[in-house]
């Protein structure tokens, strides 16, 4: 397996794990993180999840462009099943990426190392994120000629400072966490051996959260980026007045009265 995949106490961990080729994202390794992500969406078992490497020092080389680019392309005819699989459906390339992403549960990622390309892709795509301070973030498209496809384009210049945006992608520079850090791209800067006590911390908060109020969150704020106050207004009234009333503010209210943790059923 490219992937480890654990669900515990309602959070997934989604660790990238093909040390051979220090977890660059091959056709398989999409195929399972397509997969991944879809059971993390659909289960009402799992509230948040946690990207993360499995490799000591590496977070993700990027996108193995040897095996994936000619299926997408149709450069040559798909041989393996996986191949065929997603040479069938090309969007789940995509979606294993987080491209794009629509659907409303938390993703939090712990990057330690090199993080390159397709993999600073998928982070991008995440919700909050942690970094050790040895970690190093590498938009490198630009210089072997080719523009990046994974949503960095549209991602990065909503992020962070346009400037900062435009830096990373035209220098193709290697860039460290502390400035991506300084720039609000990360969340928290940690030493390397906290990182996965930081991540898990952060997704423990947020699971013990109610679920309409963390999904309605992220839904508003999909909805309505880039769109005018009025829209922006409206749109957070129509989400969140329905969670007023759900069985899960009645039990927060209810909870924090009793001065006990809350138990939410997601309803």
């Amino acid at each position: 397996m490219a992937l480890t995949f654990k669900v515990d106490n309602k959070i997934a961990r989604v660790g990238l794990n093909r040390p051979e080729a220090l977890n660059a994202l091959d056709v398989t390794t999409l195929l399972q993180l397509s997969e991944a992500w879809d059971e993390i969406a659909q289960s009402d078992a799992i509230r948040v999840a946690v990207l993360y490497s499995d490799l000591p020092d590496i977070f993700c080389s990027g996108m193995d462009l040897k095996s994936v680019i000619p299926i997408l392309t149709g450069m040559r005819p798909p041989e393996s099943e996986d191949e065929k699989a997603l040479a069938k459906n090309p969007a789940r390339a995509y979606a294993a990426m987080l491209r794009g992403r629509t659907w409303d549960k938390p993703i939090v990622s712990a990057v330690h190392g090199l993080c390159l390309t397709g993999g600073f892709e998928m982070v991008m795509g995440t919700d909050l994120r942690i970094a050790s301070e040895d970690a190093e973030f590498w938009m490198r498209e630009a210089s072997f000629g080719i523009m990046p496809t994974g949503g960095s384009n549209a991602y990065l210049p909503r992020e962070i400072p346009l400037a900062a945006a435009k830096e990373i992608l035209l220098m193709a520079e290697p860039v460290p966490a502390r400035r991506l850090y300084d720039w609000g791209f990360i969340n928290r800067l940690v030493a390397k051996d906290q990182l996965m006590d930081a991540a898990m911390e952060m997704a423990e908060r947020i699971a013990g959260n109610g679920p309409l109020a963390v999904s309605g969150i992220l839904k508003c704020i999909r909805e309505t980026t880039n769109t005018d106050i009025e829209t922006a207004m409206n749109k957070e009234l129509e989400i969140g007045m329905p969670i007023f009333v759900s069985a899960d503010a009645r039990e927060g209210v209810k909870a924090f009265k009793e001065k006990r943790k809350a138990d939410f059923k997601g309803r």
